[in-house]
């Protein structure tokens, strides 16, 4: 979209190229998107020992992953025992157990890949107009 820039190209002390794919390679894996998401799986999947390769089309986080405002939150916009109801009891504890758990996998693999993306661990503030909107 015209206008919203790349919070990852703008503020990155480092830069990343990779030459284009040419010609045919055979991977275990092959990972189509360079964002949070698509790396996320390449590096735990690379972890494990299978060979990865991570197509992106423009460069590492260029869509919404590059266009986020760097927030690493615990949860949904839902409260855990909304999650439940409507997941169902099991799936929902599970759910909120993953999300709870994700900022401390996300602030883990900053440490042990030593990457320079000035993370702090500042907590989260939910506020409403009114005890309903919570």
């Amino acid at each position: 979209m015209p206008g919203l820039g790349n919070l990852w190209r703008e503020s990155a002390l480092e830069t990343f190229a990779a030459p284009p794919l040419r010609g045919e390679r055979m991977v275990d894996l092959a990972i189509i998107g360079a964002g949070f998401t698509g790396l996320s799986a390449a590096l735990h999947a690379a972890g494990q020992g299978a060979d990865v390769a991570v197509l992106e089309a423009e460069t590492v986080g260029e869509g919404g992953s590059g266009r986020n405002v760097g927030l690493v939150n615990a949860g949904l916009w839902l409260p855990p025992d909304e999650v439940c109801k409507i997941l169902g009891v099991e799936a929902g504890e599970h759910l909120n157990t993953v999300l709870a758990e994700a900022p401390t996998l996300v602030f883990d693999l900053i440490a042990q890949h030593d990457i320079a993306c000035e993370a702090t661990r500042n907590g989260t503030l939910h506020l409403a107009h009114a005890p309903k909107a919570m």
